[in-house]
């Protein structure tokens, strides 16, 4: 990237900055807690005070990252000098973080997602990037910072979180370059890999059995799964348990949209989508979410019945606009 690019601008607020407060989306996922992790490291690294939070804590399986508990779920008491967004897919996504991230005299946006949701005074928005993780790597660049092995194995958590191990069609030449890298600093990719893909308690399991249970295709090509309140308190699995079931059931034959459906609050179902050359962000986006073209989400809100027949409308209108398999 040239000197005038966005990371270098992105360096030259940082380096005027003397506090910082880093936000990502709620729910946060893990190219979100990876590079908050990794960006908050390398200010601090920089001498900057810095606040580091995400709307909603992050989930338990990132507890081997290093300083994870230093992310909170607060706004800074006071207006911090700059403001910086990861992950976001539009300001909305800060939930109760958007106002005292706005509030900042300088705002920077660095995100992978559409470019007409970026936002802020500075706008690192890079759709075609495979993830947040690939743009922080490009500010250390920008600063002249070499990755320490705890920065290295965020990032590198980042990166798998969303290409799946490196197995979708986001697995850019350039994403497997930064893996390389980042493990050549000291990221541990075995150790990422399990806690990121394999590891869960056994309610985790019985909750996908559910989910699994539950499964009706509307048609040939797209499948609904749903999971209730019911459903998570006879498992005793909690709400992150969910993360990583969607991803199977893209992958049954013939299906080129998978959704699920988990009641967080009764009548208010958070929406995974998943599509095989379907555009379902724009589903997501129809509803008030977000995401990539091929996995977004979305909240609706009504009953189970209501909500179905909604989303299926959507789906199939989608499924329609797609061109063929």
């Amino acid at each position: 990237m040239s000197p005038e690019g966005p990371a270098s601008a992105v360096a030259h607020a940082i380096e005027a900055a003397e506090t910082v407060f880093i936000a990502a989306h709620e729910n946060p996922d893990g190219d979100a807690v990876g590079s908050l992790l990794a960006l908050r490291s390398m200010l601090l690294r920089l001498g900057k005070e810095v606040h580091a939070a995400t709307p909603t804590a992050p989930p338990e399986r990132f507890a081997f990252l290093e300083s994870v508990e230093a992310i909170t779920t607060e706004a800074p008491a006071e207006s911090a000098d700059l403001a910086i967004a990861l992950d976001c897919d539009g300001a909305g996504r800060l939930a109760g973080l958007k106002n005292a991230v706005l509030a900042s005299p300088t705002v920077v946006d660095i995100d992978h997602h559409r470019r007409e949701s970026a936002f802020g005074d500075i706008q690192y928005v890079v759709p075609g990037a495979a993830a947040t993780a690939v743009l922080v790597a490009e500010v250390a660049r920008a600063l002249d910072l070499q990755l320490t092995s705890a920065e290295a194995m965020a990032l590198y958590t980042a990166l798998i979180a969303d290409t799946g191990g490196f197995r979708f069609s986001n697995t850019s030449p350039e994403a497997l370059r930064l893996g390389a890298d980042l493990v050549e600093v000291g990221a541990d990719p075995e150790t990422a890999s399990r806690e990121l893909f394999s590891v869960r308690p056994l309610s985790a399991a019985h909750l996908e059995g559910r989910a699994l249970s539950s499964l009706q295709p509307v048609n040939s090509q797209i499948l609904i799964s749903t999971l209730s309140l019911a459903d998570f308190e006879a498992t005793g699995a909690l709400q992150e348990a969910t993360d990583g079931i969607i991803d199977s059931f893209r992958y049954v034959t013939g299906v080129r949209i998978a959704a699920l459906l988990k009641e967080s609050d009764p009548d208010v179902w958070q929406v995974s989508l998943r599509g095989n050359g379907v555009d379902v962000a724009s589903v997501a986006s129809s509803f008030g979410g977000g995401g990539h073209t091929y996995a977004a989400g979305c909240t609706i809100e009504g009953p189970l019945a209501v909500v179905r027949s909604r989303l299926t409308e959507a789906l199939e209108h989608a499924l329609m606009e797609a061109p063929d398999a």
